[in-house]
């Protein structure tokens, strides 16, 4: 496994088959236990730009329609 760090910040690991995953997403199917469902993502309860961390405790898997949504980006301003 091979970690980059993009000029932003992010951290995105490249597992054996050369595809690309975030920190967020690798923790949280360690915390699962299993792979993400398709058409889900991972999800900080607490938005890293507010504070919150890539610990298992503030990562929860939502759907890619709710995780994205204008909604819920108001709830953080």
């Amino acid at each position: 496994m091979v970690m980059i760090t993009k000029k932003s910040g992010h951290k995105i690991f490249y597992d054996r088959n050369g595809v690309p995953r975030s920190v967020a997403k690798r923790v949280l199917e360690k915390k699962l236990g299993r792979p993400l469902r398709k058409g889900y993502d991972a999800d900080h309860i607490k938005p890293v730009s507010k504070g919150g961390t890539n610990r298992p405790s503030n990562l929860r898997e939502l759907p890619f329609s709710v995780n994205r949504s204008p909604k819920k980006r108001k709830l953080w301003r």
